[in-house]
């Protein structure tokens, strides 16, 4: 495509790997189309070719990148939620150590011969390779290059919002255009201000385990004491070393290293500093 005097514009062509999904979410489609809109991008799916094509600024095309996958993924766990289906994933460790899905038609593949309980299967991966994939090490292997892989299920009980990933705890920092951030900012903004001098990064915690028991102990709490107020949720924000961040993350909110003032509520946030 041509764009005058605009050297920073380029195109980018991704693959619709749910492209049924998007079809029959036209709302959604037409949400993504607005977004790019908002950002000056040309956005066009092509469903015959499933492929969405992208036109606009570097920057800007790569925050449309990140949704569109983002939306992806969203599509994909509200339709397993609502057909009650396996939500079985497979990933594999690309070269910049983050984990990626397969095709679904690769997904697919391993799937079917990972059931069969053989050790190893040979097959075409998304690059057309003739790979062997080693279930007992989980492997992906092609001459000298082995690549670690990875097999999840989605869980029914995971927020829509969160990122699919096959670790069992992960931080992602939030996008400072997302609602999620500019909720948890502005939350954090009126009951802080005067408290602080810089707002650095929000970081979302993704750990399944926690999150169940937070969902529990919440379900008790909107019974006991009922709906007005969330079940009289509350926020804190808690200043800790990173070391102590880090044992929330993992284990969870405990007065014994976060400090003899910490309190304990339905929904937490944390303000790490280093001394």
């Amino acid at each position: 495509m041509q764009y005058d005097n605009c050297v920073d514009y380029i195109e980018k062509i991704y693959t619709l790997q749910y492209d049924v999904l998007l079809k029959d979410n036209q709302s959604a489609v037409n949400e993504y189309i607005d977004f790019c809109s908002n950002r000056q991008i040309l956005s066009i799916f092509d469903f015959n070719n499933k492929q969405l094509h992208l036109f606009g600024s570097s920057i800007s095309t790569k925050e449309a990148e990140k949704r569109f996958f983002d939306l992806q993924n969203e599509l994909l766990i509200e339709n397993i939620k609502s057909r009650k289906i396996d939500g079985i994933l497979w990933w594999y460790e690309a070269w910049d150590a983050t984990w990626q899905q397969y095709s679904v038609k690769v997904t697919s593949d391993i799937e079917y011969h990972y059931k069969t309980n053989i050790s190893s299967v040979t097959l075409l991966n998304e690059l057309g390779e003739q790979v062997k994939i080693d279930f007992r090490k989980l492997e992906e292997i092609y001459g000298t290059r082995i690549k670690r892989i990875r097999r999840s299920k989605i869980d029914e009980l995971q927020p829509i919002y969160w990122k699919l990933t096959p670790l069992n705890i992960e931080r992602f920092l939030l996008d400072p255009e997302s609602n999620e951030y500019i909720y948890i900012k502005d939350n954090f903004d009126t009951k802080m201000k005067g408290h602080y001098t810089r707002f650095i990064t929000i970081e979302r915690i993704q750990n399944m385990r926690l999150f169940k028991q937070f969902s529990i102990l919440h379900e008790e709490y909107l019974t006991k004491y009922g709906k007005i107020d969330n079940g009289t949720m509350r926020f804190l924000y808690h200043g800790c070393p990173e070391s102590a961040s880090t044992k929330i993350i993992e284990r969870g909110f405990n007065r014994s290293y976060c400090g003899v003032n910490g309190k304990f509520y339905l929904s937490i946030e944390y303000i790490e500093y280093n001394e």
